[in-house]
Parts: C-alpha cells; structure tokens; sequence
C-alpha cells in the first residue's frame, strides 16, 4: 500500500490507537491502593488483577482478531474493539463488587486484545519501506508512552478525589473511534494466496515462539514497576497515590525520547540495541530498590522510562527476518498476545523469588526484575545472531 494515496490523518489515526494499548490495563496502577481499601476483604494479589487480568484475555483474542482479518475489514474489527474499550473500561468505576468489577475488566480485555495487534499490523500494511516502518514503530513506541504519561498523570489526579474517577481516564477512545471512522481506509480481508500443487498451508517458524517467549519476560519486567509501585511507596511511606500517579507518568517522558531516537539507535547499535536497553531497565530498577525518599525513586522510574522506551518496540522489528509478509499480521498477534501475557504472569513471576512475609519484600522484587531483564537482553542477542540479516520474502 502506498501511504501517500491517503491523507496526512493516516498515520495521526493509527498511531492515537497506540496510545491506548500497551499501557491501558495498567492506568489506573495509582488507583490500585485506593481500590484494596474499598475492598478489605481482597488480599493484595487480589487486587492486581484489576491490573493484570485484561492481560490474560488479550492474549487469545489477539490471536483470534488476526484470524478474523482473513473475514472481516480491519477498519470495521478496530471499531467494535474500541467500542468494547470504552464502554467496560469506563464501567468498572460504577461497580461496589469486586468480582463484578473483575468481570468489566474480563470484557474490557476483549475489547483491548482486539485492538492491539491490529495497530501494530497497520503500520506493516501501510508502511512497506523497512526505514519507515523502523521510524514508525520508534514512533508508535513514543505514542505507547505518552498514553501511558497522559493515562497515568490523569488516573493519579481523579484518583486521589476517588478510585472511581480513575477509570474515566478510557473515555480518550472517544478521539481514536473518530479519527479512525474518517480516516483510516477500508481494509478488506486479504484473499489467500493460491498454493502450488500438493503443498499444504506454510507453517510458522519456531523461533517466532521464542521471539514471543522473550517479549513477554520483557514485559513482565517492564510492568512490575506498575503492578508494584504504589504498593511499594505505600509501605515504605515515601508518597500517595498522586504522587505514584506523577512518577509513573514521568517516566513516559524519557521512554517517548528513547522512541523517537530509536531508529538512530538501531542504526548505530543493530542487534544489540535490547542488550543496550536492559541495562538501562535494569539500572533503574536497582535505585527504586535502594530508594528511601521521593526524589531517588523518581530518578530510578525515569531511567527505567529510558530502557523501557528502547526495549519494547525493536521486538516487532525482528518480524520480517521470522516470517513472511503475508504471515506477519498473525505473527504480529502472537508476539503482543504472549507479550501482554507478560503484564498477567510479573506479580506471578516476583512471587517465585520472593517472600511476601519479608519486610523487603517489595523492594527485592525491583532486584529480581533488574537480574531478570540482563538476562533476557543477553539471551536476545544471543538469539538474533541466529536469524537472517534480510527479511525473509514470500515464497
């Protein structure tokens, strides 16, 4: 597709989507103190799956919504997911039972699993040139982040009036369901190649599974700092959740700046870019840990921003040296589903390695998700030594 046939709106609408996404289940993380009290009779694990169970359900209905591209036009499938976003994500305010609250999550995570691949699938449809995909992912990790820093800035506010207000913050689709309605072209499903004779249906490479695989560990350290955070200044007594709601949003800024300079950064460090940025990720993570006042944590949450800003989009780019063109938008669904799972299994993950009854619990689980992210930004450069410089072209 030629993306000059459309108008200057395109990319403006695909990329408003990308606010939305990634770090939609985890905007009301300021709230997460706030909503345990409104429920005492949850147990603090409970009260993250307010967080991580939207996770859970994007997962196969990611895996579902690349199918039904084959069916159904992207543009009509990305509308009725950001209907379902709004509706139940702005629902789980109006609720007084918790289980009634973790269903409006349930439906809320259909919604989001329906959106997800397709906005990162949409840049690949639109934007064929490798250079300017690389930009536009760079981009659209910058656009990840500013949700998450208008998302978070403005959950922190309304849920310092109460734990309610927070969940207003999903009415933003609003703007996405009307750029998208104008602006984003009619996509029909793509209809399937002819095989030759006595060939069966192309199956995926294994290592896109790895790829996936290392994604969502990725994730799952990313996001502790969002399932943990306010917990964690809670019982350390270093702020509320106003102030929790202002350190997570400032950490979008250096991740926006990480997204914006990745194309260069890629350019100058290739393969070793992840390695480069769990580093940073991993750095941040230790201060947080040996933080006691406001502002030293502040500092490891803006370096955390800056490793997060650099990690998460270069995985989609390892794509087009996996799979072929026409495998790439399910390809695509199982690297973010498996990714978000990634969001569901990180209190999961630090529960294995930590002891909830010890005092420095919450901030061993920071150390465990820096030794973590090392570990996986080496094994990932370890694993794209293994693929091929170019991308892999349609057979």
């Amino acid at each position: 597709m030629e993306e000059k046939r459309y108008s200057r709106m395109l990319m403006p609408s695909i990329l408003s989507v990308s606010l939305l996404t990634i770090m939609a289940p985890t905007a009301i993380s300021p709230a997460l103190a706030a909503i345990r009290e409104a429920f005492p009779q949850i147990s603090a694990t409970q009260a993250k799956l307010v967080l991580t169970l939207p996770t859970l359900i994007m997962m196969p209905l990611g895996l579902y919504s690349a199918r039904l591209t084959a069916r159904i036009d992207k543009k009509k499938l990305l509308l009725v997911g950001m209907t379902l976003f709004l509706v139940f994500g702005v629902a789980g305010g109006f609720v007084n039972d918790f289980r009634l609250l973790l269903l409006m999550r349930v439906l809320f995570g259909i919604g989001l699993g329906i959106m997800t691949p397709l906005s990162t699938s949409l840049i690949f449809d639109f934007a064929p040139d490798p250079g300017r995909r690389s930009k536009l992912l760079g981009i659209q990790g910058a656009s990840n982040q500013l949700g998450g820093l208008v998302f978070m800035s403005l959950s922190g506010v309304l849920a310092n009036i109460s734990w309610r207000y927070s969940f207003l913050c999903y009415a933003f689709v609003i703007v996405s369901i009307v750029l998208t309605t104008f602006f984003l072209p009619s996509i029909p499903p793509l209809q399937p190649k002819e095989s030759a004779a006595g060939s069966g249906k192309q199956r995926l490479d294994k290592k896109l599974f790895i790829l996936a695989f290392f994604a969502m560990m990725i994730f799952a350290c990313y996001f502790v700092i969002n399932t943990d955070l306010a917990l964690f200044m809670d019982v350390e007594g270093i702020g509320d959740a106003e102030e929790c709601g202002y350190a997570l949003s400032l950490m979008r800024i250096p991740a926006i700046l990480a997204g914006v300079m990745l194309a260069w950064i890629m350019r100058k460090l290739k393969d070793w870019t992840m390695s480069f940025a769990s580093v940073i990720m991993a750095a941040g993570y230790l201060i947080i840990a040996a933080s006691h006042s406001y502002g030293i944590l502040m500092v490891g949450c803006l370096i955390v921003g800056l490793g997060g800003g650099f990690a998460l989009p270069p995985i989609s780019l390892f794509l087009p040296r996996i799979v072929t063109p026409r495998q790439r938008t399910l390809g695509v669904a199982i690297i973010m589903s498996v990714a978000q799972l990634g969001q569901f299994i990180s209190p999961l993950y630090t529960d294995l390695f930590v002891n909830s009854a010890d005092p420095e619990s919450s901030r061993m689980r920071f150390v465990v998700s820096a030794i973590t992210t090392i570990v996986i930004g080496l094994m990932i450069l370890a694993f794209a030594r293994t693929l091929p410089k170019k991308p892999i072209a349609e057979n």
